[in-house]
């Protein structure tokens, strides 16, 4: 591991080395003037020395002067409200630069899906990604860059795994209960169904979020929970440039628990009130021997994360390509997790002739994920895994070799380190391609594209656990045998119509396209096995087998009509009609019609508004539409059997049950969605965002309704329900310091979420056990709440509801009801478990060749449950537990946590914290060297970054993470990166 990491920092030294090994040429001065359209000159225009330091502002009379040693220098000249503009001087000495006005670059188009658009005619709610979160920071998945850089967009995280791959992405909250919420995700205009660890963040050109009606309703049934348009880099009619960039860091935990340690948990068992639980005679060697075990420092280890990215673009004046190959090698923070990414992306777009163009877009993936982490989670381990378990354990043999048991008196819990020992690989195979022709037919501004994409996925994992495992020694060897096949294929046809007739500005969009989706998998497990010698390799000579498969297919058909006025580039309209078909609706309920339309006015260009000069964007749209969402299985309308083999005699003969019954009327789950927007810019631009509000109501949710159990099956799957979802969102971004040495920006977003359910099944009656309540979110926390513990038996006394076992020392609850009675009808909703804010903060500075970058992030308005507050040991304290304040008569009268006593919480009451959270999510420092006059190796750019992520976390969470969905997983870990990048 030290010899990989040597090599890497070798790497990145001697690429710095040759990037600054220049040779200096001969200096000159270059001078020049700026003037605007009207030929004025331009006072404080940045003009900057392509790949250097080298800068001046133009003065009063628009002049600059610049000197230097570079041969054939390209000068570049920024201004705010107006194109950034690039000149190469050749034997130039004197120059004169006219700039053209882009006002808050309200001309720059941006991807809104089977096409573009100007950003000023945008009449939906669509965020562009700034494109510094995607090149200035190492993300791992795109999502990364994403997290708190658009409004509305939330990012939930399961644990701190390698693959950064357990998480979930919501925009603007949640539309339903049962069916998906995540968005539709677009590679390259094609819908993309896999992993989002798999798409690498070095070939991503743009992304851009789809959060309307009016703007996702191109995407009809799949854009009711936002869209994700991301489009990869593609080559350009310039000259050949080679890009390398290569980072590697290291990873640490950032935070644990608190644990006790192995004399502590032997105090804690020994004095535990109300517990059978006795020492055994491992406890009491360990005990004895000092040697107490820290499970979590042999679960853990310094992670470390690198890349090498390696890219060749360029073209021709008919073609251009890309191409770019990936590697990542990530070694978590948890012991055997461990994740490797190989990624080749191959562009290629080709003018075959004036009236036609192909073009290619695709990416090769392969994705490693061999060996089995340790285990953490109680869900895995009855002792705990490596959060609990007993540290009176021996979790070695005496000749070193990792135990089968390490606590033999306690069989029922498995080492933690025993997947060490499991013969394991997991391999991923991905194959995405997108490919079109467009031709340009003889009417002016009608084009046809015909659209195809591929995508291909394989996993193929075998595991074997021998004998030498838990699992092995009780089978005689257990071997799993995965193997699983998905395909989709998307056809699409696409007509577009553009015309400008004096200030009219009209555009057609028609689409015809089908999409297919199939997986098939295959698993097979075989027990008791005559050696472990074969490990997986030997599944014929297994005395048990047990096979099993799944395959689902389903269909989707989709026609779409948009049509895009302008007038004057004032007035904007936009109106859409989609509609679907999915296979797996009822037979009469198959299709569904989704309208939207919106408007835009762009009220800075009125004639009443000249006079307002420090006004340069002032912007009002609305929208209002319907979207649908099909989030359920391929055969959710139909009948359904399992298989149920029984027994007649000594005869094995089939059998079935019904698991579901059919609903020919089951069809769209529908969101009906409002959204009132205003785009501002003030200063030239300087300041600039936007602020939305938008209100959804969606109806026909797809719901599990109960029914008797007559047929053996309690539930029916039905269109039933309904829920709100409203919210608020502000983006703005400000250049504060704009000088030639100077500059600082900011970008600022927040949002404010809130759903609600608005009706169940009909009748006005919440669903206690599911925790649906009308009229409250759709995730909520529903349980006895806590008030403490008894200090006293006076206090006993005084409280009505307190029961003949109550105790000083144990919990307190809140009589909700006030029937002095503690039941299930005190049960109460504690906080939701989606935040009502969140937020995110961005603030660039550059000074000279210097790019500092600190991003912070937070979350208000969630409560989550803390488990290890709770002292789950079970009754003979068999796992250990985090340090607590425990009450005690004699010892500790003033504590704040309940007695270490078996029966202290005998009601059950979990622990709510609040989950707000402020998170230093990332600090990043680069630098652009200085690329003077000639160099032997054609660097052109070059810039070496240090980057810290996760430095610190505010909060009054006590958990393992406030942001975390599991709070017995992979910890959070604090990264240190640096990194090079090169331009040849």
């Amino acid at each position: 591991m030290k010899a990989k990491k040597m090599k890497s920092l070798i790497l990145l030294f001697f690429l710095g080395l040759l990037a600054t090994n220049f040779v200096s040429a001969q200096s000159r001065v270059i001078k020049g003037t700026v003037i605007d359209e009207n030929k004025e000159a331009l006072v404080g225009v940045n003009v900057l020395m392509k790949g250097s330091d080298i800068g001046t502002t133009t003065g009063l009379t628009g002049e600059f002067s610049l000197e230097t040693t570079m041969e054939n220098p390209t000068l570049v000249f920024s201004y705010v409200g107006y194109k950034t503009k690039e000149i190469l001087v050749k034997n130039e000495l004197i120059l004169l630069v006219s700039l053209a006005p882009d006002l808050t670059t309200l001309s720059e188009v941006v991807v809104i899906g089977y096409g573009t658009q100007k950003k000023s005619d945008l009449t939906g709610s669509v965020v562009s990604l700034s494109k510094e979160r995607l090149s200035q920071l190492p993300n791992a998945n795109f999502a990364q860059a994403l997290q708190g850089s658009v409004p509305g967009l939330q990012i939930n995280t399961n644990s701190g795994g390698s693959e950064g791959n357990e998480l979930s992405i919501l925009i603007r909250g949640r539309n339903s209960i049962n069916a998906g919420n995540g968005p539709l995700i677009i590679l390259d205009g094609i819908p993309y169904v896999g992993g989002i660890s798999e798409i690498n963040p070095a070939d991503i050109e743009s992304i851009e979020v789809l959060k309307d009606a009016s703007a996702a309703a191109i995407y009809g049934s799949r854009g009711s929970n936002g869209i994700i348009l991301i489009t990869t880099k593609r080559g350009s009619n310039e000259k050949v440039s080679i890009t390398y960039d290569g980072f590697y860091g290291i990873q640490q935990i950032a935070r644990r628990p608190d644990l006790l340690t192995g004399e502590e948990f032997y105090n804690f068992k020994t004095t535990r009130i109300n517990s059978p639980g006795t020492i055994t005679q491992t406890e009491k060697a360990v005990y004895e021997s000092g040697n107490f075990v820290d499970w979590y420092d042999l679960a853990t280890r310094q992670g470390s994360r690198g890349q090498h990215s390696l890219s060749i673009s360029g073209g021709s004046e008919k073609a251009s390509f890309y191409l770019g190959a990936t590697y990542l090698d990530v070694s978590g923070i948890a012991v055997n997790d461990d994740f490797k990414r190989y990624t080749l992306r191959p562009n290629l777009d080709v003018e075959v002739t004036p009236w036609l163009k192909i073009g290619s877009s695709s990416q090769l993936s392969f994705q490693d994920r061999t060996g089995l982490p340790v285990e953490f989670s109680d869900s895995r381990n009855t002792g705990g895994g490596a959060n609990f378990f007993n540290p009176l354990t021996k979790p070695y043999n005496p000749d070193g070799s990792i135990a089968i048991y390490a606590w033999p008196e306690y069989n029922q819990a498995r080492n933690p380190l025993s997947p060490l020992l499991v013969d394991n690989y997991d391999y991923g195979y991905r194959v995405f391609s997108a490919n079109y022709a467009e031709i340009k037919l003889p009417l002016k501004g009608l084009t046809y594209k015909f659209n195809t994409g591929i995508e291909f996925e394989a996993n193929d994992r075998k595991t074997y656990y021998g004998r030498n495992t838990a699992i092995g020694f009780q089978s005689g060897g257990t071997a799993e045998t995965y193997h699983s096949i998905e395909k989709n294929l998307t056809v699409e046809n696409i007509l577009n119509y553009s015309k400008t007739f004096g200030s009219h500005s009209l555009n057609f969009t028609g689409l015809y396209s089908s999409q297919s989706n199939v997986f098939d998998r295959d698993d097979l497990e075989g027990q008791n096995f005559p050696s472990d010698v074969l490990t997986n390799y030997q599944m014929s000579s297994a005395l048990l087998l047990q096979p099993s498969s799944t395959y689902f297919k389903q269909n989707l058909l989709s026609q779409m009509i948009r049509v895009n006025y302008g007038f004057n580039s004032k007035y904007l309209l936009t109106m859409t009609a989609r509609r679907d078909g999915f296979s797996g609706f009822g037979s009469g309920t198959k299709y569904g019609v989704f309208p939207s339309a919106s408007l835009g006015w762009n009220v800075h260009k009125e004639n009443f508004m000249r006079n307002l000069s420090f006004v340069s964007q002032f912007k009002f749209r609305a929208s209002y539409g319907l979207n649908g969402n099909q989030g359920v299985g391929s055969y959710q309308s139909l009948a359904r059997l399992s298989y149920r083999p029984y027994l007649n005699g000594t005869t094995i003969l089939a059998g079935y049950l019904p698991v579901s019954l059919a609903n020919p009327d089951l069809g769209w789950e529908s969101t009906k969605s409002l959204n009132l927007g205003l785009d501002f810019g003030f200063f030239e631009g300087k300041i600039q965002g936007s602020i939305d509000y938008y209100q959804n109501r969606t109806f026909d949710l797809l719901l599990n309704r109960t029914i008797s159990p007559t047929h053996g099956i309690n539930s029916i799957l039905q269109n039933i329900g309904e829920t709100q979802n409203n919210g608020i969102e502000l983006g703005i971004n400000s250049t504060n310091i704009d000088g030639p040495q100077l500059k600082w920006t900011t970008g600022f977003n927040i949002s404010h979420n809130k759903n609600a359910i608005v009706d169940l099944y009909g009748d006005g009656k919440d669903d206690l056990a599911s925790r649906w309540f009308i009229g409250q979110p759709i995730r909520v926390n529903f349980n006895l709440l806590y008030d403490g513990i008894f200090k006293s038996q006076e206090e006993i006394k005084a409280t009505p509801w307190a029961a003949a076992t109550d105790k000083p020392g144990y919990v307190k609850v809140v009589d909700v009801n006030g029937d002095n009675l503690i039941n299930a009808f005190d049960r109460t909703i504690i906080g939701q478990l989606d935040p009502k804010l969140i937020w995110g903060l961005t603030n660039t500075f550059s000074h000279k060749g210097f790019t500092l970058m600190i991003f912070i992030h937070g979350q208000r308005g969630v409560t989550k449950e803390n488990p290890l507050q709770l002292d789950n040991v079970f009754t003979d304290v068999a796992r250990n537990t985090i340090n607590k304040d425990w009450w005690s008569a004699d010892k500790n009268p003033n504590g704040t946590h309940f007695a270490n006593d078996a029966n202290a919480n005998y009601r059950g009451v979990n622990f709510y914290e609040d989950a707000s959270f402020l998170r230093i999510k990332d600090i990043s420092l680069a630098y652009n060297f200085s690329n003077k006059g000639k160099n032997p190796f054609g660097v052109q750019s070059s810039k070496l970054y240090f980057t810290a992520r996760n430095l610190a976390t505010f909060t009054k969470y006590e958990g393992l993470d406030p942001e975390f969905t599991n709070q017995y997983g992979i910890p959070l870990q604090r990264e240190w990166l640096v990194g090079l990048t090169v331009g040849f």
